[in-house]
């Protein structure tokens, strides 16, 4: 049985990044990183996503299964629109060219993902290098790439029993600092892109064990984490 996540934990670290968004916002500014508000919708939609990612771990889907990538795009629908059906159909133009973007770019992180996974590669190098694949270009969604990657790569750490990445106050401005770097240099379609793409894999990977916690999963499976902070 995997672990599970602590829904309110992670509802109060996100709470905390909604209310300290104009220290984090002004700090972001100041290093040339424009980001979007981080709003009491998208605090709501990502606990939503979260609470979808537990109930992928109670049911045991793995990621990049053919289940497992139609799970992704519902992440994806998550982080934008909650359970708010009614906004989905609001934009079902946007959400079909979602799904034909994410069609088009899973399958080479798809490859990538079983290629390594077979070869026994460490599960916080498959979730780390995954969230890499995900934000860099061609980026895996039309939008949403940050909030769904960090999803998709904690869903792969806790099915091996490692703590998830949740944003919090403490950690938002190293978590989009080098993520936006991320997003502007790592590029699969080009050659400098592809010789890029192994510094970020590993400076990365460094962020994503330090910053993945055990207090995030619920207290009575934090003893069977292989990491914990």
């Amino acid at each position: 049985m995997n672990v599970r996540l602590d829904l309110t934990t992670v509802a109060e670290a996100l709470l905390s990044v909604e209310e300290d968004w104009p220290r984090i916002d002004a700090e972001l500014n100041a290093l040339g990183i424009g980001k979007s508000p981080f709003t009491e919708r998208v605090r709501t939609n990502m606990v939503c996503a979260y609470g979808y990612v537990d109930q992928l771990l109670e049911h045991d889907i793995e990621p990049f299964t053919d289940v497992g990538m139609e799970h992704m795009l519902e992440l994806n629908h998550r982080v934008h629109f909650g359970l708010d059906m009614d906004l989905r159909a609001q934009y079902a133009q946007a959400v079909e060219a979602n799904i034909e973007k994410f069609n088009e770019n899973v399958e080479i992180i798809a490859n990538w993902y079983w290629r390594h996974a077979s070869h026994g590669d460490h599960a916080l190098k498959l979730a780390a290098e995954t969230y890499v694949s995900i934000l860099g270009q061609p980026q895996l969604f039309l939008e949403g790439n940050h909030r769904t990657g960090a999803l998709i790569a904690s869903w792969i750490n806790l099915r091996a029993d490692y703590p998830p990445f949740v944003l919090s106050a403490d950690n938002a401005i190293a978590y989009f600092a080098p993520s936006a770097e991320i997003k502007q240099f790592a590029d699969r379609s080009s050659w400098r892109g592809r010789q890029r793409l192994p510094k970020y894999r590993r400076s990365f990977r460094a962020f994503w064990e330090q910053h993945c916690q055990s207090k995030y999963v619920l207290p009575g499976d934090r003893e069977r984490l292989v990491l914990s902070n």
